[in-house]
């Protein structure tokens, strides 16, 4: 399977309606683009290289001591510096993550000289129900002496499966001490409340190298600004803040997520248009008989039963960008973000005329 970041990154150019990068398309608060705005100003001025104010803003959101706190340039790069660090000791060092994660536990691991190990997952989706299952007693089996990270994507990118909250609490409470345990909650707000999903925070569990990962760029709608945050015990966070550049979050981005967390009823209209527009994207699929998984993101995966490569031509040609999946090995499925009301019309769309004949198709 192929890990050029190339392939892994950005929208194709040209569609006039975006799906393929899990964007809000709500964009951002007001009071963020106001905050960010003001900031602008100082473009002259280094910021400040602590995060102090944004860091005391998400650990008061998070209910945790700041010093239990760190952020940086979005949730990729932090994971690029959390993963190496939790290997940079061990003589022989695995990653371990379901089979289908997101792309960057695998290119982290790559760049830490680390065994990247994948636990297989259930088969694709039918018309019968969602794909990709998850099974904590095979990932708990694969764990071995080499084993110094263990990091799970909930809900999972770009398959959209999760792991309940009581899967999640087993899983914790089964790891050695010495493993470090990553949960990636990038799409939390999408999936709470829904087929047993629960946050780490929600669980309360307990793991002296627990880390969960959140960002900035999905419902609060940052991803240009790249802002995200790790949390966990303190001086695991204090050794995982000195790995990173200097001056890494900027003023702007520090500006707009602050205020992005004030913003609570624009967070809540953010999240019920995207539910809504999954849903309609869910039947409108189920209308056209083509199987998915109705994961708990802000996309669907859909299943094509043949070379992804043409379908994605065929909706670029309606104008409507979708997301390939061949970083993943998934050659025969894309991912489509929820957009508008209006993109969500457009792919429907175009997908009664691109998916008429598709294989998979019943």
């Amino acid at each position: 399977m192929s890990i050029a970041s190339s392939a892994a990154v950005g929208p194709p150019p040209g569609m006039k309606v975006r799906l393929s990068s899990n964007e809000s398309p709500f964009g951002a608060s007001p009071l963020a683009i106001e905050a960010a705005t003001r900031v602008i100003h100082e473009a002259h001025l280094y910021p400040d290289d602590q995060s102090v104010a944004l860091r005391a803003a998400v650990a008061d959101h998070l209910g945790r001591p700041a010093e239990e706190v760190a952020v940086g340039t979005g949730s990729a790069a932090l994971l690029m510096d959390a993963i190496p660090h939790a290997c940079e000791k061990a003589q022989t060092a695995e990653v371990l993550a379901f089979e289908r994660s997101f792309v960057v536990y695998r290119l982290a691991a790559r760049n830490a000289g680390a065994r990247y190990v994948e636990v297989p997952t259930g088969g694709p989706a039918t018309l019968g129900g969602d794909g990709y299952a998850r099974d904590v007693d095979a990932l708990l089996a694969a764990v071995s002496d080499a084993t110094r990270v263990v990091v799970i994507d909930n809900p999972g990118n770009p398959t959209g499966a999760h792991l309940t909250g009581d899967e999640l609490r087993t899983l914790v409470a089964a790891l050695p001490e010495h493993i470090t345990v990553i949960v990636d909650e990038a799409y939390h707000e999408f999936a709470g409340g829904q087929r047993g999903y629960a946050t780490v925070a929600e669980l309360g569990v307990d793991h002296p190298r627990l880390l969960t990962l959140r960002t900035f760029s999905k419902a609060y709608a940052l991803a240009g600004l790249r802002v995200g945050s790790i949390s966990g015990p303190a001086g695991l966070i204090a050794a995982l803040d000195a790995r990173r550049t200097r001056f890494n979050v900027t003023a702007t981005g520090q500006a707009a997520a602050i205020a992005s967390l004030g913003d609570l009823a624009h967070l809540a209209r953010t999240v019920s248009g995207t539910l809504a527009g999954r849903a309609e994207m869910a039947e409108g699929l189920r209308a056209l008989g083509v199987p998915f998984t109705d994961g708990l993101g802000n996309f669907l995966t859909i299943e094509l039963g043949t070379d992804a490569g043409p379908i994605v031509e065929a909706y670029a040609g309606h104008g409507v960008g979708v997301r390939p999946l061949p970083p993943y090995g998934m050659l025969e499925q894309i991912r489509v973000s929820v957009g508008t009301p209006a993109e969500v019309e457009a792919f429907l769309a175009a997908s009664s005329d691109v998916l008429a004949t598709v294989p998979s198709r019943g």
